[in-house]
């Protein structure tokens, strides 16, 4: 991504035209998802997951930013929000159900729209596409705001997990996180989000599986493993680094889960996963949103300004009236 500021007062160029990015971002904002979708996918764009995360996570950062003096969060859950920085798709996501935090899907759509256009180029997007999606912005415009559960799902369609990373974090952040801001049931339903039961105790035919996967062993070492007891096939593992156990532990159904998930269906494009890399997302979003705070507060003083004038223009008016008035009645 771009490491420059975005600026809603930067130009393009729409049939000779000269448009506002902040006012294309706005406009682009009342666009369905299915249509960002189909627009999307028709030029073959994916984005990678831990965009959708930065977009999700900048927009309920604000009602979190306030849990600590929020007598709806628990101690245990404003313990948890010590991780909330790092927090994964799905924990933001339950974090929101949860607590009843309203996504504001015009926001999220803004902020979208926002990162696409700055990285038009990268994307292969040609601003003249631009034209196409204005005149969907008419046909959409005077309907109703779609709920986050529309666009989450029709947006799943476009976001892809790349290597290394799960539910938008990297792998290594992902298992801290979870590990430390999860609860056994949150863990349990991560998995079957995931396409995966986790069991409460592991017999001794998934120990093997297990290992065999994690050390890519050959048909002659399972036969061998498969001699074990389940107290040797656990020391077996912790000898090898493998981070199971016939009991689990919190980190370890983490690692069940990583192990045991379904293959994500969205292509992976990896020249779309480098064009976000290396950038913080949500710094560059957060920059946009002061510049949008800020030049709210610059019209609202421009019309401060103005009526003061207006008013001021009245009263000496008023006053020479007065006067008038005053001097014929002497």
């Amino acid at each position: 991504m771009k490491p420059s500021k975005r600026s809603s007062d930067e130009v393009i160029e729409l049939n000779n035209k000269k448009v506002k990015v902040g006012r294309l971002v706005e406009s682009f904002s009342v666009i369905p998802s299915g249509e960002i979708v189909r627009y999307l996918k028709n030029k073959e764009i994916y984005l990678p997951n831990f965009v959708h995360k930065a977009l999700l996570r900048k927009n309920i950062a604000p009602i979190i930013a306030n849990a600590e003096n929020d007598d709806k969060f628990s101690d245990e859950m404003k313990y948890r929000l010590k991780w909330f920085d790092h927090f994964t798709i799905f924990q933001l996501e339950k974090l929101t159900e949860n607590y009843s935090i309203t996504v504001d899907v015009k926001e999220y759509k803004r902020d979208f729209w926002d990162v696409l256009i700055q990285n038009r180029n990268e994307l292969g997007i040609n601003t003249l596409e631009f034209v196409k999606l204005q005149n969907l912005t008419m046909k959409y415009q005077r309907e109703a705001q779609e709920d986050y559960e529309t666009l989450q799902k029709n947006m799943g369609e476009i976001f892809f997990e790349p290597p290394g990373h799960f539910e938008g974090a990297p792998l290594d952040k992902a298992r801290e996180v979870l590990t430390n801001a999860m609860t056994l049931s949150d863990l349990r339903e991560l998995g079957k989000k995931h396409g995966t039961e986790v069991p409460r105790r592991l017999n001794k035919k998934q120990l093997i599986e297990i290992i065999t996967i994690k050390l890519d062993l050959n048909e002659t070492e399972r036969e061998g493993l498969s001699k074990k007891s389940v107290l040797e096939l656990e020391r077996y593992a912790k000898e090898h680094k493998v981070p199971i156990s016939s009991e689990l532990k919190k980190h370890e159904m983490v690692e069940y889960i990583l192990l045991k998930k379904n293959p994500f269906t969205v292509p992976v494009n990896e020249r779309n996963a480098k064009v976000f890399e290396g950038i913080n997302i949500e710094d560059h979003l957060y920059d946009a949103k002061f510049e949008e705070i800020a030049h709210r507060y610059k019209d609202s003083r421009k019309k401060r300004l103005k009526f003061l004038r207006v008013l001021v223009m009245v009263l000496i008016v008023l006053l020479i009236g007065g006067a008038a008035i005053y001097f014929e009645l002497l």
